[in-house]
């Protein structure tokens, strides 16, 4: 990267009510896509049985015995780990020549990384522990991942960045 491009990355980020807006924005959106799909699709409609599972990550098994507090509390979780992806994507994708070209193609190689990630790093390494692989359910939390998270995180940073910056402007 060199200096001039380093500079509008940092007046970007230096413009902290731009970017802040824009990344809480992208991970709302991203967060209650990926919600919604785990409730309705996965979940057959049973939110806290989706949120307890999740909270089963501190907690395990004892998370399922437990009541709303707990779904919510795996509620909270889910958006953190949303954050978490958000950020990582915003701050890469100024170093990443690769991410300028292809919103679709981005989409579903972020959403291929979050699944990597989520599958085989953070629910083996939590209380869950490692699950046996099955194709089927692992195509479909692959293709939610790729179109609920990676799909609007890689949409809204390219339309972010792809804005001039002021000192863009002056050149």
């Amino acid at each position: 990267m060199d200096i001039q491009t380093h500079y509008q990355f940092a007046e970007r980020i230096n413009n902290n009510k731009g970017f802040i807006l824009v990344v809480i924005v992208s991970w709302l959106i991203a967060g209650t896509l990926d919600a919604l799909a785990a409730t309705f699709i996965l979940g057959k409609g049973n939110w806290a049985g989706v949120f307890k599972f999740v909270a089963s990550a501190l907690y395990g098994k004892d998370a399922f015995t437990g009541g709303t507090t707990i779904a919510v509390q795996g509620l909270i979780m889910h958006y953190i780990i949303a954050l978490s992806f958000t950020l990582v994507y915003f701050f890469s994708y100024p170093y990443i020549s690769f991410l300028h070209k292809s919103v679709a193609l981005n989409a579903v190689i972020y959403g291929t990384f979050v699944f990597i990630i989520m599958t085989f790093c953070v629910v083996p390494l939590s209380k869950i522990g490692w699950r046996p692989f099955q194709p089927v359910p692992a195509l479909v939390n692959l293709i939610i991942l790729i179109i609920c998270i990676a799909l609007p995180i890689t949409y809204i940073a390219s339309k972010y960045y792809a804005k001039p910056t002021v000192y863009e402007n002056q050149l």
